[in-house]
């Protein structure tokens, strides 16, 4: 899998993938998994989150900029 991170982002996730002693791919993994348990766990998330999806992956801001 490939995913793209912002800079900041990336040595953030680095920096905490050092301080836990581990590989940043398993950081990111265990972040993932975590992510997918709420999502699948909590049954409000799905049509906030599909509402402001847009067709090629960005969420769409123009609500938060009202």
């Amino acid at each position: 899998m490939h995913i793209k991170f912002q800079q900041h982002v990336y040595q953030a996730l680095l920096a905490e993938a050092i301080r836990q002693d581990k590989p940043l791919a398993r950081l990111c993994n265990e972040i993932l998994e975590t992510a997918a348990h709420i999502f699948d766990n909590t049954p409000d998330i799905k049509p906030a989150l599909a509402s402001k999806a847009t067709l090629n992956g960005d969420i769409n801001d123009r609500d938060s900029k009202n």
